[in-house]
């Protein structure tokens, strides 16, 4: 909704008024996360704001997609706690009108038939096994199932059929993902790691034959044999680094099938043909089971590769080197399982690729090229491919011009239509205009302050604030935020930095944090925030930085080691390494031997490196925000840090909030947090609260 036009009015920045405040950007978002057809109709799942964000399951379809009918009652909520992070917590039973979900309270597995009461599938274990990355196969619902009833999780992928009998179909791999069946039934495919990698470092693709269940036939494309050393001298990509992540491994027939490697420096979708139960033996003495074969690398073949030429990066202190893609990387960081960037059918493979923007390209088989399709004017930011249907492929994406939309894209026209929008916000003008670019040499994304109704004065040059993505493996993206718009609408621009270690520039520039973080994120935040200044966007004086998690790191590092930051903010940031490796979760605990090293060779370094052990060094005022109740980063790992800033007289808000996990959800945290933030940036920046302009 545009409002009716006024006279801009010149004010200072930060001192904007904004209808963008931190109430509509905690009641406004409600992100989509996944989506399926059932013949026309369209189901997805959604954070229902007024019901506490409690995930829900809506239908809708094609014709009439504002239709929309809620399925689940009140009570439950879609969510899968499998690794924390959770991801494909509900499916489609394409044979029936059942449907299959996790329920965030007891992690069973519930289904349901819309208009009916659901029913649980699995026992109650008070959460303690867990089930996720739910797919639907004609044997019936393959999960990933984690059981924590002990000091070791442990985890199996399994076949849940509809009467509730429970399959374990393998235990090959401590974490795995993306279970498989070939059309035909025979051959289970998945992805599989174990510690210390972390799934974009090596994973596994194996094929167990499930005929025979006592004496399974196994093969293996292995990912994960080569050891990774440390970065010596800093920051530079190794040559001997030969792990290999593979990831979604799809069945095109009963003997062959798609997955994606990064064997050649950036992810890339490959084909892989097999002998289905090659070497299976004829008897079924679990004592005579056949040993398992390896495959080679060399067997895959490319199906797709939007990859392009690198370039080279030079660190700002150091001879440093590594190559950055610049074209488009079909994969990604696996934080939540069921993710998907390649869908196909027969006759075409769609697929994402990321670089600095995401594009949705479009493979046609034998053709060997690929188009690329995108709604005119947009540019998105990033997008998930959800579901692959006769006539429509849907996915979500965030532009720069729209918050996350649902999309059915028409496989004829390549038309987009929208299907749900994650956000109605009234105010749309006043969000931020993003653009990508390269400061210092490193991919950024910039957000200069924007609001229609105010100009600032000629010669002010504008305060910002340094936003560190989380992760570390992860990207900063050109996306419609309104969490950033809150920033930007008042007056302070917003530098978004894919420092080395980041997705979606290849594996060299993912590499260069390999035992350096702490100090290569430190160098190109640095390296980018120089950059902004040199070329006259941002006030030095006045820059800020803030992160989250891994990103609260990176800002309590700058913070001890570098003078550029005038303050900076950490939500729920790691502050102690050593403690952090002994209070985590499994998924994560040994995710630190890759970026530092590991234990005991590298306890030294644990310790010069935490930010805990360097609060004497840290002279400018400290935010931070945690939450009580989180698994990942403890709230053990604040309190301890606040303590010795008070010990060292350092200035710092500490705010601590019940009910809290790894990200807030809460809308009272969210409003209060925000607020929180942008007043302690008023205050340190010397910007008058009484000349707040209207």
């Amino acid at each position: 909704m545009k409002e009716f036009p006024q006279d801009v009015v010149t004010a200072p920045y930060g001192t904007w008024s904004s209808p963008l405040d931190a109430a509509e950007v905690a009641a406004g978002a409600a992100p989509i996360f996944d989506a399926a057809f059932r013949g026309d109709d369209i189901f997805f799942s959604t954070k229902l704001p007024a019901e506490k964000a409690r995930t829900g399951l809506v239908r809708t379809c094609l014709a009439r997609p504002g239709h929309r009918e809620q399925i689940l009652p009140t009570g439950f909520n879609i969510r899968s706690a499998v690794h924390e992070y959770g991801g494909a917590s509900w499916a489609l039973d394409p044979g029936s009108e059942v449907i299959y979900f996790v329920n965030a309270a007891d992690q069973r597995v519930w289904q349901i038939i819309p208009g009916r009461a659901p029913h649980p599938l699995t026992p109650d274990t008070s959460g303690l096994v867990r089930y996720g990355d739910l797919h639907m196969s004609p044997w019936g619902l393959l999960c990933v199932r984690e059981d924590c009833r002990s000091t070791r999780r442990e985890r199996a992928i399994v076949l849940l059929t509809k009467h509730g009998t429970t399959n374990v179909l393998s235990t090959h791999s401590h974490f795995m993902a993306w279970p498989r069946l070939s059309p035909d039934g025979s051959t289970l495919a998945f992805i599989g790691w174990d510690h210390p990698n972390m799934p974009w470092d090596g994973t596994n693709l194996w094929l167990i034959d499930v005929r025979t269940p006592a004496t399974p036939a196994t093969a293996v494309l292995i990912g994960d044999a080569v050891d990774r050393p440390l970065h010596d001298p800093p920051a530079t990509a190794s040559p001997t680094d030969g792990g290999v992540s593979l990831l979604q491994p799809e069945f095109t027939s009963d003997s062959s099938l798609h997955v994606i490697s990064d064997h050649r420096g950036h992810w890339a979708l490959y084909s892989l043909d097999f002998t289905p139960g090659a070497g299976r033996p004829l008897t079924t003495d679990a004592h005579h089971a056949p040993a398992t074969t390896q495959l080679g690398l060399e067997m895959l073949r490319g199906v797709l590769d939007t990859g392009r030429d690198t370039v080279a990066y030079a660190g700002r202190e150091t001879a440093s080197y590594a190559a950055r893609d610049t074209g488009g990387e079909i994969g990604g960081a696996l934080w939540q399982l069921g993710a998907k960037w390649h869908l196909h059918d027969g006759d075409e493979v769609w697929a994402h690729a990321q670089s600095s923007t995401a594009t949705l390209v479009r493979c046609r088989s034998g053709e060997g090229t690929w188009d690329a399709l995108t709604p005119m004017g947009e540019t998105f930011g990033t997008m998930d491919l959800l579901d692959l249907g006769r006539t429509h492929l849907l996915m979500t994406a965030k532009s720069t011009k729209r918050p996350g939309v649902l999309y059915a894209v028409e496989r004829a026209t390549g038309l987009f239509t929208e299907i749900a929008r994650e956000r109605l916000d009234t105010h749309q003008d006043y969000y931020s205009q993003p653009r990508v670019g390269e400061l210092g040499g490193v991919p950024v994304v910039i957000h200069p302050p924007h609001n229609p109704r105010f100009a600032a004065p000629e010669a002010e040059l504008p305060p910002y604030v340094v936003s560190i993505h989380g992760g570390p493996t992860g990207q900063a993206t050109p996306d419609m935020s309104a969490r950033t718009s809150f920033f930007t609408s008042q007056g302070i621009g917003v530098l978004e930095v894919n420092y080395g270690g980041s997705t979606g520039f290849g594996r060299a520039w993912r590499n260069r944090l390999r035992g350096q973080w702490g100090i290569v994120d430190v160098e190109d935040t640095v390296a980018a925030v120089d950059g902004l200044v040199a070329a006259g966007l941002a006030d030095p004086a006045r820059i800020a930085i803030s992160g989250a998690s891994s990103g609260g790191w990176t800002v309590l590092s700058a913070l001890a080691s570098t003078d550029v930051f005038a303050c900076g903010t950490s939500y729920f940031g790691v502050t102690d390494l050593s403690r952090f490796v002994v209070d985590t979760h499994d998924f994560e605990s040994h995710y630190i031997d890759g970026l530092v090293g590991p234990l005991p060779e590298a306890q030294a370094e644990y310790t010069r490196r935490s930010p805990l052990s360097r609060v004497d060094r840290i002279t400018v005022p400290v935010a931070v925000m945690q939450g009580d109740r989180d698994p990942i980063v403890p709230p053990s790992q604040a309190q301890e840090f606040v303590d010795a800033l008070e010990g060292a007289g350092v200035e710092y808000i500490y705010r601590l909030y019940k009910g809290e996990s790894h990200g807030f959800v809460r809308a009272e945290t969210i409003i209060d947090s925000l607020e929180s933030e942008f007043g302690f940036y008023v205050d340190v920046f010397g910007i008058p609260r009484n000349r707040r302009s209207g």
